[in-house]
């Protein structure tokens, strides 16, 4: 049992620092003092803010279209009298 928890740590841990590394374009074609990397990071949050923000307004639009039909007047509930008609006596000998 130790010797398969070792396998299996040593088996994770390789890939580990591997995976932490950029993708090849990142990695290779920026230095660190390269204007394009700081014009990529920004490209990238833009990317991931749009549709964030679509869904944002979307969400908001709801929200606020909820809140405002809450303050409108309601209509007024009408009482319906409601009656059972009697019933009509059978035709035949009545059972005491």
């Amino acid at each position: 049992m130790r010797s398969a928890i070792l396998a299996g740590g040593a088996l994770l841990s390789g890939p580990a620092t591997a995976l932490a590394q950029s993708c090849a374009m990142c990695g290779s074609s920026f230095s660190p003092d390269d204007p394009a990397t700081r014009a990529f990071t920004w490209s990238i949050i833009f990317l991931l803010l749009v549709p964030y923000t679509i869904f944002g307004l979307a969400a908001g639009f709801v929200f606020w279209s909820f809140r405002r039909a809450s303050d409108r007047p309601r209509a007024t509930i009408i009482p319906m009298a409601w009656r059972r008609r009697p019933i009509a006596p059978a035709d035949g000998p009545e059972e005491a």
